[in-house]
């Protein structure tokens, strides 16, 4: 059995669940952009840093595998909202999406310092097991 390819699927339900329920239109992508540039845009990225085997018996038809995916937001002030008020909106709606719809464990969230003063940037990770019929396992 190989391992369960879900990355794609979470990262569509974020992206589709964040658009609709945040007042600041942020973009979503699944890597950083060429140009690393923060237009008047808020930017979101996913990315799947984890997918190891984790547990499996001895026919290896019974098996778990490790997933985690960091997310990464950079926010600017837009209009006479601060930047860190648009950071704990997204924050919020990621939690929705990972904690909440998926159940997978935060094992970081934290604001991160950034280059550029005038963008905040906050980084949240997330945790879990899956196994072959993509049941997701908190622990």
């Amino acid at each position: 059995m190989a391992m369960p390819d879900v990355y794609d699927q979470i990262f569509q339900y974020a992206k589709k669940y964040i658009k609709e329920k945040s007042k600041y239109s942020p973009k979503i992508l699944k890597d950083t952009p060429p140009d690393k540039i923060l237009s008047s845009n808020q930017l979101i990225i996913i990315r799947e840093i984890r997918d190891d085997l984790y547990d499996e018996n001895l026919d290896k038809t019974d098996q778990r595998f490790n997933i985690g995916y960091e997310i990464e937001i950079y926010t600017i002030n837009k209009e006479q909202v601060a930047k860190q008020e648009i950071a704990n909106e997204l924050v919020n709606l990621i939690n929705d999406v990972f904690d909440i719809h998926y159940g997978l464990r935060r094992t970081f969230n934290k604001q991160i310092p950034n280059s550029d003063a005038d963008v905040y940037r906050h980084d949240m990770r997330y945790e879990g097991k899956i196994d072959e019929n993509k049941i997701i396992y908190r622990r």
